[in-house]
């Protein structure tokens, strides 16, 4: 069967739902691509990503689709379940807040009510409570209930953050010479991506891959960090933006340089050189 169209797509979905959970409310938001699922507006991006890639040579796609939007389902009706209680206190959730990048925040209703901040231009942090299988947001409702700084809410985000990477495995590629010229690291927990923010990052790769290095987020399960050379840089630039346009869950095709003072967005040499002349 050939790929489905974005709208196609959307109509397949709202099909299943309405035959496999027929008490749901449903509404659609063609412009947004999504659904509105007992008032809750939820992006199909990430499930069309998932669901369409093999559609043009898998015979099952129908099946697969029906078992893809039956888990999907499931998992929004779980999240919206155990959501962050809005009358909870910070001490009572604090254990459980943890941050999340995002290339920008979603421009949607739901998006404009979360708590986020930019960090640097491509980079945004968004923070939720997890749930052990599934995360919810920290509305600003909630939040202003807290009274807390924002800096106090990044913080305790990071802190859990370095508790939930005590254990860290990484897979090394080498060069012919046996030099290490990248570290993946993927636990596939939702957070991977959000780990570029690890205080202690730097310096637990720096032996590794010198410093400073470079480091690519294409989607929330995945943290590439490589050498800063131009060869490495350029070919791994090319992957992260394939994977970036490609897997569900995307973050950003942006590429970061991690220092030991922190983040930065990275430019090659001659985007360097550019900015440079620009500026005399």
């Amino acid at each position: 069967m050939s790929k489905p169209s974005r709208i196609e797509f959307l109509d397949q979905v709202e099909q299943l739902i309405a035959r496999q959970f027929p008490s749901l409310k449903l509404e659609r938001a063609k412009a947004d691509f999504s659904l509105r699922i007992n008032g809750h507006l939820t992006s199909l991006e990430n499930l069309y990503r998932m669901s369409v890639g093999e559609a043009e040579e898998d015979a099952e796609y129908p099946q697969r689709l029906a078992s893809l939007v039956n888990r999907w389902v499931k998992e929004l009706l779980q999240a919206a379940e155990t959501a962050a209680d809005e009358h909870a206190s910070y001490d009572d959730l604090r254990g459980r807040i943890l941050p999340l990048v995002l290339e920008r925040v979603p421009q949607t209703a739901a998006g404009s009510l979360m708590v986020t901040q930019q960090l640097l231009e491509g980079l945004t942090a968004a923070y939720v409570v997890d749930n052990e299988r599934t995360m919810s947001y920290i509305s600003q409702r909630l939040f202003e209930k807290w009274g807390i700084p924002l800096d106090e809410l990044h913080e305790t985000a990071l802190q859990n953050l370095a508790i939930f990477s005590e254990t860290l495995p990484a897979h090394a590629a080498q060069d012919e010479s046996g030099k290490i010229n990248l570290i993946l690291i993927q636990m596939m927990d939702g957070y991977d991506a959000s780990r570029i923010l690890l205080p202690g990052l730097y310096d637990h790769l720096k032996e590794h891959l010198g410093g400073p290095f470079v480091a690519g987020i294409p989607n929330r399960d995945i943290l590439i960090c490589f050498r800063d050379e131009p060869e490495t840089v350029s070919r791994l630039q090319q992957q992260i933006a394939a994977d970036y346009q490609a897997m569900p869950h995307q973050v950003t095709d942006c590429l970061f340089l991690v220092t030991a003072d922190g983040l930065a967005p990275y430019a090659d040499e001659d985007e360097a050189e550019g900015a440079e002349g620009e500026a005399e």
